[in-house]
């Protein structure tokens, strides 16, 4: 039978991955993201696969690392349109 803690990491992981899906900014979900690989390494560690711990541990922290500044580099702030001249539907009769 499991254990408690690997039932309580289990839980954690479960929730931090729903949490990455539901929020809506992007760096929280990343956040939420690294929290379940801790997880699940977590686990790894608690029966005993040490290797594939530390493999989820680098492989996983080196392409969320690269997630981020991916998601930094192609989001684009929005700046607010100030006046109707600006105004993508100025031709546009309501």
């Amino acid at each position: 039978m499991a254990s408690i803690e690997i039932i309580l990491l289990a839980l954690f992981t479960l929730v931090m991955a729903v949490a990455a899906l539901e929020t809506e900014k992007i760096t929280t979900s990343i956040l939420f993201l690294a929290l379940s690989s801790v997880g699940i390494g977590s686990i790894f560690f608690f029966v005993g696969a040490s290797y594939a711990a530390v493999f989820e541990f680098l492989v996983y922290a080196g392409v969320l690392i690269v997630l981020f500044i991916v998601t930094a580099s192609l989001t684009e702030t929005s700046k607010p349109i100030t006046s109707t001249a600006e105004s993508p539907f100025k031709d546009i009769e309501p």
